[in-house]
């Protein structure tokens, strides 16, 4: 019997570095608590355009918050039609036809940071230049990473609503890996019809596990500094159950799938699609 492992890595580098931490911006670490408040309260809406490798796309993308319930819909306006929402606590995405895209799939619009690791994780945080962005003033933030194990982002912040208004992923090589930016920017209440275009969509709903719900185990015995588990929660794929484990850092994060299987054991397999580096490997696990 085998235990295969998938570790799908988003926003780590491979390369390693000498670990050190380096003094932050206290002014550059206020803005991003305000713009992680200002994603998840303000009501808005806009277009974008979004890169990632080879991907190219324009995106459309509402928020709005009712009785205390987020709402998002964020639509693709070019390619494929593509919509993926937030209702409260489900998750929601359609797709033409009968085939529905994999939970995950790393579009913007959905970003939530979490300060109070990030600023525990090593980055070096400062502020850049005041730029101009979907014609609004923007206040560029650098989150630079000081080792091998997360990746540098830099965010452009609505220096009025604090929205965020671009972001790039950075490598160790400082290429952009992913990025998306804002065109246009509407801010005031939003009328969402989820799914509610001319296209005849497949719908799927992903409800959002409570924390309290969660299962709590991690086989891993290290872990880059700042990085905590955030889930573990089984599943299956077929008749073989999946435990998937996600851990982040406030900001990247990665997640590993463990399968057990009676198959035959795999090559090792490795691909990165801009900043998501995979890894799949299969163990025999002893009998008793």
């Amino acid at each position: 019997m085998f235990i295969r492992l998938l570790v799908a890595i988003i926003c780590i580098c491979s390369l390693t570095f000498q670990f050190a931490f380096a003094i932050s911006s206290e002014p550059a670490k206020e803005i991003l608590r305000s713009m992680a408040v200002a994603v998840r309260s303000l009501s808005y809406s806009g277009k974008l355009v979004y890169q990632r490798a080879d991907v190219l796309a324009n995106l459309a993308f509402q928020h709005d918050v009712r009785n205390g319930e987020e709402i998002a819909r964020l639509r693709r306006l070019s390619g494929q039609p593509m919509e993926r929402a937030q209702s409260g606590n489900a998750l929601i995405e359609a797709v033409p036809g009968p085939n529905v895209l994999r939970q995950g799939y790393p579009l913007p619009g959905f970003i939530n940071p979490v300060p109070r690791q990030i600023f525990e994780a090593p980055y070096q945080i400062t502020l850049g230049a005041v730029e101009r962005i979907a014609d609004r003033s923007a206040q560029l933030v650098l989150v630079e990473s000081m080792d091998g194990h997360r990746h540098t982002y830099k965010f452009w912040v609505d220096e009025e609503t604090s929205l965020l208004l671009r972001l790039q992923t950075l490598n160790a090589e400082n290429q952009t890996l992913e990025q998306f930016e804002f065109s246009e920017l509407s801010v005031g209440p939003q009328i969402i019809e989820i799914a509610g275009g001319e296209e005849s969509m497949q719908v799927k709903v992903y409800p959002i596990t409570q924390t309290d719900s969660i299962l709590q185990f991690s086989p891993a015995n290290w872990l880059p500094a700042g990085y905590q588990l955030a889930s573990a929660l089984p599943s299956r794929a077929g008749s073989n159950r999946v435990y998937t484990l996600v851990y982040t850092d406030g900001l990247g994060s990665f997640s590993i799938f463990l399968e057990l299987t009676n198959t035959r054991p795999q090559p090792d397999m490795q691909a990165t699609l801009g900043p998501t580096v995979a890894l799949a490997k299969d163990y025999a696990l002893s009998r008793g």
